[in-house]
């Protein structure tokens, strides 16, 4: 076990952003041939265990239930989307441009999703379509905010 947990570090400090799905890793894991003798869950109890890593609980967005017809999880997996619980290692501190630059990807991928359910969106359902609207424009806004801070770190 310490192997694999020398080697979630590894993937850790090499990954491209400070805080990843638990998830994730343990696909890289599998990637690597490791024998996992033990489950994803395992894994997420061990790592809450060492105190090299901080686990933080997935959160739940208002109103996610209602938008699962848009992309299967699989779907969103592709995108970069996974559920579940993150993991970063406690010495990773990001520096306010990762911040920033870890934020704006996760904005700019709910936009694109937005996107393709508004190319699937039920045309006769006006509620649907105003939420969507609002959801574009606030995730828009966001990415203009996101890319001026960033422009202002540069």
């Amino acid at each position: 076990m310490d192997d694999v947990l020398e080697k979630v570090v590894v993937i850790l400090e090499e990954a491209e952003s400070f805080i990843v799905p638990v998830k994730w890793v343990w696909g890289m894991l599998e990637q690597e041939s490791f024998s996992l003798e033990f489950t994803m869950e395992g894994l997420t109890e061990r790592l809450k265990k060492d105190d090299r890593f901080r686990l933080f609980a997935e959160q739940k967005l208002n109103g996610a239930d209602e938008i699962k017809w848009v992309l299967s999880e699989e779907e969103q997996e592709k995108l970069g989307f996974y559920r579940g619980p993150r993991v970063m290692l406690k010495d990773r501190i990001p520096t306010r441009k990762e911040m920033v630059t870890f934020l704006l990807k996760k904005v700019d991928q709910t936009f694109d999703t937005l996107k393709q359910a508004w190319d699937i969106r039920p045309k006769e359902d006006e509620a649907a379509e105003d939420q969507l609207l609002e959801a574009l424009a606030k995730a828009q806004k966001l990415q203009r905010e996101l890319k001026g801070i960033l422009a202002e770190e540069t």
